[in-house]
């Protein structure tokens, strides 16, 4: 079954090599029976060529105003991707403008995609397998200046077979910054086969820029073993910045039982301070009833000054009214002066009305002078007639 399942796929890829042009009539084709390395270095205009597309790969096209339009190659257009309602493309449909050799734009489409090219003839090359597009896209990215400047590894990524996969991880082991890191992106959305290779490099890379940038592509791959991998790297990274990175991507994941203890946790075994911040941003992204629960423990618990005044900040983003009795809780308990400033400044960062309510019910209250003095600060800086008739009531 497996051996033609094999063959099925391999005839296909010669049917679509043969006549994938049939898809384009609006198009004035020339086919050619030529390589791809060699057509391109001595091409003037346009060339394109087809190869299968890696395994769920929604099919690209151009965009206007949020609707599919057709790809006008006489045209640079202002929007291009695919939606979370293409349909998904068997196929990729590259065109590239050559100029002396030189790549001035690469457009790869699905097969879902119109194109047109008024008073242009495109040299559509038969011969070209994915082997030899994987090659000469590899080839292309690495005698760039910087960076991926004309979509070379978006294009590479697109290709089915592990061996698009292995170059991609040959161009992130490189380690050269530009492409480097955006190889390891473009792993991540290989949920088929990038995981394998994101582990490899996450073990192999020196400590970096572009080894963190493996927390990322983790988070965006989706697989169990992936979101495992990152859950590993923020308990037990020995580079505090990637440890710091891979727990804010957790957070933006779904796929944690319990993220919110995970998080509590973490910050009981670690002197970071590093780690403790993010950890605390961490909970505030995540804004359920179980983040902020936490958060609300922390402000009262937690033996660290500074973890209780961040903690306290995050929770009066999401949810004031805890902040609130937070904050007045804290006013009550604690003597360091720094950390009572900075629960009267959260007071005057809820909602206008909540806050003044809370500043005067200090100013009122049974507080230190210095604490009063404070609310009454953050008071006089309103501009609502109702509390400014409350404050010269009082005064």
């Amino acid at each position: 079954m497996l051996k033609k399942m094999k063959h099925t796929l391999a005839l296909t890829a010669v049917f679509c090599s043969s006549a994938c042009w049939a898809q384009f009539p609006q198009l004035d084709i020339n086919r050619v029976d030529a390589s791809l390395s060699a057509h391109s270095q001595k091409h003037d205009g346009w060339l394109a060529y087809s190869v299968p597309a890696a395994v769920d790969t929604p099919s690209m096209c151009c965009w206007n105003q949020g609707e599919q339009t057709v790809c006008d190659l006489n045209e640079k257009q202002y929007g291009y991707g695919s939606s979370s309602h293409s349909p998904n493309t068997d196929f990729i449909h590259v065109f590239v403008h050559m100029d002396d050799g030189a790549i001035k734009r690469m457009l790869p489409v699905g097969d879902h995609c119109e194109v047109k090219a008024d008073g242009l003839t495109i040299d559509w090359l038969t011969a070209v397998d994915s082997q030899d597009s994987i090659d000469w896209l590899t080839d292309t990215v690495t005698n760039q200046q910087e960076g991926d400047e004309n979509g070379a590894l978006y294009v590479l990524s697109l290709h089915a077979g592990e061996a698009a996969a292995r170059a991609l991880y040959d161009l992130a082991a490189n380690n050269q910054d530009g492409y480097s890191e955006q190889s390891v992106f473009w792993l991540g959305q290989r949920e088929q086969d990038g995981f394998a290779h994101l582990q490899e490099l996450y073990e192999t890379l020196p400590v970096g820029e572009v080894r963190r940038k493996i927390n990322f592509a983790l988070s965006q791959n989706r697989t169990t073993e992936a979101v495992e991998l990152l859950q590993a790297i923020a308990q037990d990274e020995s580079d505090g910045e990637q440890q710091a990175d891979a727990i804010f991507w957790l957070s933006q994941t779904d796929q944690v039982a319990d993220l919110p203890a995970f998080l509590v946790d973490l910050m009981s075994h670690t002197e970071r301070r590093e780690v403790k911040e993010k950890a605390i941003f961490s909970l505030s992204q995540i804004n359920s009833d179980e983040a902020n629960d936490e958060l609300a423990k922390l402000v009262k618990d937690h033996l660290d000054a500074e973890v209780r005044e961040k903690a306290l900040f995050w929770l009066a983003q999401n949810s004031p009214q805890r902040a609130e009795k937070a904050a007045l809780a804290l006013l009550n308990t604690r003597q360091d002066r720094g950390e009572l400033d900075n629960a009267v400044f959260v007071l005057s960062q809820l909602p206008s009305e909540q806050s003044a309510k809370a500043l005067l019910q200090v100013v009122k209250g049974h507080y230190a002078r210095s604490v009063k003095k404070q609310a009454l600060f953050w008071l006089t800086q309103t501009e609502d007639e109702a509390t400014l008739k409350q404050l010269e009531d009082l005064l």
